[in-house]
């Protein structure tokens, strides 16, 4: 367990502490007080960070969808 204040956190994620204070009145970061200061388990945050991020489609692979689709050559017509 690695525990962490407000400041820190803000650094870490780069954002405004005043976020954090909100997101934490919400429940929207996992968060817990200790002798009524805020604090954070670094291992929670990075659990939490994971399950927020936004996965691509599987489809979605540029290389996948252009190598399939040729453009047409100038001064031909399909």
């Amino acid at each position: 367990m690695q525990i962490t204040t407000v400041k820190e956190l803000s650094e870490f994620l780069k954002i405004k502490e005043k976020t954090i204070y909100q997101w934490a009145e919400s429940g929207k970061i996992p968060c817990f007080k200790f002798n009524g200061a805020l604090r954070f388990d670094l291992n929670d945050i990075k659990t939490w960070m994971e399950s927020c991020k936004k996965v691509p489609f599987e489809s979605y692979n540029q290389l996948a969808q252009t190598a399939g689709v040729r453009s047409p050559r100038k001064g031909v017509e399909n």
